[in-house]
């Protein structure tokens, strides 16, 4: 298995990803939208998600924690241990 980041850059590695995709999505959605499938609907789009990438990264990366901090006021966390139960003790 290869060798993993350290923990501690979870988070800006997660909104990285997440702005990859979701820019490249919805700039991808968009300009169909608003210009349907030119000849040049290629060349538009990773101009559209230049744009978008360079917004979406900084804005992910600022709120990110903040829903997280949000969520977790309604949600248990994924991320914590699962306790595991101890068999009782049984004394004769």
């Amino acid at each position: 298995m290869a060798k993993k980041l350290p923990a501690k850059v979870f988070q800006p590695v997660f909104g990285v990803i997440m702005a990859v995709v979701m820019s490249c999505l919805m700039s991808g959605v968009i300009t169909a939208i608003n210009v349907g499938f030119p000849a040049d609907y290629l060349a538009r789009w990773m101009r559209s998600w230049a744009v978008a990438f360079s917004i979406a990264l900084p804005v992910i990366l600022t709120v990110a924690p903040l829903a997280r901090r949000l969520a977790l006021q309604f949600v248990e966390s994924p991320f914590a241990p699962v306790p595991v139960p101890q068999p009782a003790n049984r004394q004769a």
